[in-house]
């Protein structure tokens, strides 16, 4: 599609699908069975009880509201220059890479962090909600990890894009 063309289809069906989430959830008919209500803590608690919609399994409303910013958001990064857009575009070209990676380093720092909080790393041998109790961090925290991860397995998937560049085997494409 030529890129005007798809950058406003993009944008259009971007604020559709907010509006369609707005409306749905408002009214509580469909597409999600967590029903919002209105909180006593103010309209803050409000809009988060409001956003907070099912992720597992993805609920319509979660596949609405998630799907939405982001096509606004490509509507508007062909016009992106830089740094920023490259480094977008990089970890966009080995998401598979990058997937498989994150799991493995996650669970490696996991461990690494409920050592230094004092637990056996033996503690951290199975899946995640098995945890011992009173491990973990603060949201900060788990945005300074996300940070982390992104910026340790940058060479790694830099590499993997590069490699994807110059071959053209066809495993490659799964990457």
């Amino acid at each position: 599609m030529e890129a005007q063309l798809r950058d406003r289809f993009l944008l259009r069906a971007g604020i559709g699908f907010i509006v369609l989430f707005i409306i749905l959830r408002f009214a509580g008919m469909y597409g999600e069975a967590n029903p919002w209500q209105t909180q006593e803590a103010g309209l803050m608690a409000t809009f988060f009880d409001f956003m907070n919609v099912s992720k597992y399994p993805p609920s319509l409303l979660f596949t609405l509201i998630t799907l939405g910013p982001m096509a606004i958001i490509c509507s508007l990064a062909d016009k992106w220059q830089g740094w920023w857009k490259e480094t977008l575009v990089m970890f966009g070209r080995v998401p598979f890479a990058f997937y498989v990676a994150h799991f493995y380093l996650i669970h490696v720092l996991a461990i690494a962090f409920g050592v230094m909080q004092g637990f056996k790393a033996a503690q951290f041998m199975h899946v995640f909600f098995l945890f011992p109790e009173g491990y973990g961090t603060g949201l900060s925290g788990v945005y300074i990890v996300w940070l982390g991860v992104l910026l340790i397995l940058y060479p790694f998937c830099h590499w993997v894009a590069n490699v994807k560049r110059k071959r053209k085997d066809w495993w490659l494409s799964y990457l």
